[in-house]
């Protein structure tokens, strides 16, 4: 199994200044590249306190690149609708030659009414704009003189990007699917990788989207060895007792920042997001309790977290999961805390128990 951090911010400038806490990230990015975890992600979000601090994927994991040798660097995700495919293309490809080709460029709608009225983008256009940017910048990669007609923006014919990706023809396409079918089966048409958050979703219904993905892979001619990425909010000590305590605490400080950064939701409807004006009132209601006891969160000691990710093996085989370890007021000496047992006590378990052929 392969064990990746995920860093969404859950700070402010009350709690930390930006310099201080781009510093530690990095630190723990250092440590896990370290302790051979395989990947390092980062969102893109603006102003609320929940994910505020990172505006800017490409920036940070730049800094990450050269801060490490071996973890892949993911953007989980930047978002087309806000930003001009030529512009996100080139930054990319920036990443990727920094890392040395380690760059693997995931994909976003967004869905923060705020977030879109912020840059002037009207809701109902996210899912197009989207579309339109993740195949502009995908071209713009792989194509010379390279002309694009499309509903938001048209350019060229240009000359090739510079640039140009290091890996070639370009990196890892992945695309942020969360419940919507249609998102599914337009990243299995492409042939693109995935990324899910099981937070939100059941297993069942994840189960039955993953299936809509592999039929639409399959019925488009691609090959079946797509990778997947899958979040998780992870809190590890010795003692499974503190391990509870302040795993709970950290995420009902981290609930408090996703509420006040969903409330844009209120009073907002969108056929392009079918359900989503009901997500406030879902968060509120669930606690930590609730989602550890349906296995949408991880916590314990390193005997129950090794467990914990082992059944996240056994439900999405082959899936490389990315651990939030960091979230709500987490200190950043329990998040080193975090990253060392998992590095030093429980990857050797999980690959122990692969090399044996058992459930990783």
């Amino acid at each position: 199994m392969k064990l990746g951090l995920n860093f969404l911010p859950t700070v402010g400038p009350g709690e930390a200044n930006a310099a201080d806490y781009y510093r530690e990230c990095l630190e723990l990015c250092v440590l896990a590249d370290r302790l051979g975890f395989s990947h390092v992600k980062a969102v893109e979000h603006y102003f609320c306190e929940w994910g505020g601090y990172s505006p800017d994927p490409c920036a940070f994991l730049s800094a990450v690149a050269i801060a490490t040798h071996r973890v892949r660097l993911v953007t989980g995700a930047v978002i087309p609708a806000f930003t001009h495919p030529i512009r996100q293309a080139a930054s990319l490809a920036v990443v990727d030659n920094l890392s040395g080709g380690r760059l693997d460029a995931g994909f976003a709608r967004a869905f923060l009414p705020a977030e879109f009225e912020a840059f002037g983008v009207p809701l109902a256009e996210s899912r197009a704009r989207f579309e339109e940017g993740v195949r502009a910048v995908e071209r713009l990669w792989r194509e010379e003189r390279f002309r694009w007609e499309g509903t938001f923006h048209r350019f060229g014919p240009l000359p090739p990007l510079l640039p140009r990706p290091a890996q070639r023809p370009c990196p890892p396409v992945f695309v942020a699917a969360t419940v919507s079918p249609e998102s599914f089966e337009w990243a299995g048409r492409h042939g693109y990788h995935l990324m899910i958050i099981p937070l939100v979703a059941s297993h069942e219904r994840l189960s039955a989207l993953l299936d809509l993905y592999h039929r639409a892979r399959a019925d488009a001619g691609h090959p079946p060895t797509a990778r997947m990425h899958v979040s998780y909010h992870l809190y590890v000590a010795e003692d499974p007792a503190e391990a509870m305590e302040l795993a709970a605490a950290h995420y009902a400080a981290y609930q408090k920042k996703q509420i006040e950064a969903y409330s844009s939701w209120e009073g907002v409807q969108s056929d392009q997001y079918p359900g989503y004006e009901k997500m406030l009132d879902a968060v509120r209601a669930t606690s930590f309790a609730d989602l550890h006891a349906a296995g949408k969160v991880i916590a314990g000691d390193v005997d129950a977290v090794t467990d914990q990710l082992r059944e996240v093996g056994r439900l999405y085989p082959g899936a490389e999961v990315s651990l939030h370890v960091r979230y709500g007021d987490t200190p950043h000496a329990e998040a080193v805390r975090s990253v060392t047992l998992l590095g030093e006590r429980v990857l050797p378990r999980l690959s122990r128990a692969a090399t044996a052929g058992g459930p990783a």
